[in-house]
């Protein structure tokens, strides 16, 4: 085309003093130049827009993500309070599962006191009553738990999750033979309390208290020098001093087989009790039962005195096993419980 052979003649003119710089350039050149230049200046616009909406962009993005830090950390720190509050929790179950199975230690201990005390073999028969070694067992025992009263003290140290896991590990171990015990205490509780009560009703039966307030011995069981031959002579049971008028008791659950004067024995008492048990009180002063009636254990039954073959006021006790009198000191084990 004519016009692409055009040159155009373009002058520059430093000052006044200066020569004039004269340059040409052809019709394309010079269109090729100014395409170049609004191209670069498009491109340039186009850059800066996007860089004001990629800046505006980053701004949001910068204020969510220091948002959203925030909120993280803040969840953290709720979760480690949460977890130091578990592991609190987990410390305090571990302390009361201790505890509980000390109780539970406790209370195995307080069976088998009152094993003892009933006179209970492990097996679960029952030991000859004559052969109680005594009626009363203090029932307070030992508590185990530690008392959390008072001082304590020592470095604060944090929790490693291998401690951690081994406190849960020991904890949830003694839930689980907690309640295994459980189940097998509550049968041999319930055992033990047959056996006390088959025990407790024996015993009832069983001369075992002292027939009078006074525990003056003046002459034993066995052979002795009689008071009045001076020789020796078997002496079936045991005297007790005493002052005229004391009161008698009945010594177990009973019927009163006699109640007679006889030359030796003066006013006297026989009572029958179970397993082929009687006892006999002797040189009373006054008898307050007659034959048939119904005695218990500690009932008032008569008076002391001296009648009979007797130097002085006493109670001349014994206790036939099977018609075969044995001595009754060995029985003679508590002390008669007001009603």
């Amino acid at each position: 085309m004519k016009w692409s052979r055009k040159r155009f003649t373009f002058m520059v003119i430093p000052d006044a003093n200066s020569s004039v710089i004269r340059f040409q350039l052809s019709a394309v050149v010079l269109i090729t130049g100014v395409v170049l230049f609004v191209a670069i200046l498009a491109s340039a616009i186009t850059a800066f827009l996007l860089y004001r909406g990629n800046h505006s962009q980053i701004g949001h993005l910068q204020n969510r993500i220091s948002a959203s830090t925030g909120q993280y950390e803040q969840i953290i720190q709720d979760k480690d309070v949460h977890i130091n509050e578990l592991q609190t929790e987990i410390v305090g179950l571990s302390e009361q599962a201790k505890s509980i199975d000390n109780h539970m230690s406790d209370l195995k201990e307080l069976e088998s006191q009152l094993k003892q005390m009933a006179g209970i073999e492990d097996g679960g028969d029952t030991k000859a009553a004559a052969k109680l070694d005594g009626l009363e067992i203090d029932s307070d025992f030992v508590e185990t738990e530690i008392e959390m009263e008072g001082g304590t003290g020592g470095e604060e140290l944090p929790v490693t999750d291998a401690e951690m896991n081994a406190l849960i590990g020991e904890t949830r171990d003694f839930y689980s033979d907690l309640a295994q015990r459980a189940e097998t205490l509550r049968p041999e509780l319930e055992q033990t309390k047959a056996d006390v009560l088959k025990m407790a009703a024996i015993l009832r039966v069983t001369p075992t208290i002292w027939p009078t307030d006074s525990r003056k011995l003046t002459s034993p069981f066995g052979v002795r020098k009689d008071p009045f031959t001076k020789r020796a002579k078997f002496h079936a049971g045991l005297d007790i001093g005493g002052d005229y008028g004391d009161s008698i008791y009945a010594t177990a659950d009973g019927t009163v087989l006699s109640a007679e004067r006889t030359s030796s024995h003066g006013l006297n008492i026989w009572i029958s009790h179970s397993n082929g048990v009687r006892t006999h009180y002797s040189h009373l002063s006054k008898m307050l039962v007659g034959p048939g009636d119904k005695v218990k254990k500690g009932d008032l039954i008569a008076k002391m005195g001296s009648t009979g073959r007797s130097t002085g006021p006493h109670l001349h006790y014994e206790v036939a096993v099977n018609g075969t009198n044995v001595d009754p000191k060995p029985y003679l084990k508590a002390t008669r419980r007001e009603n």
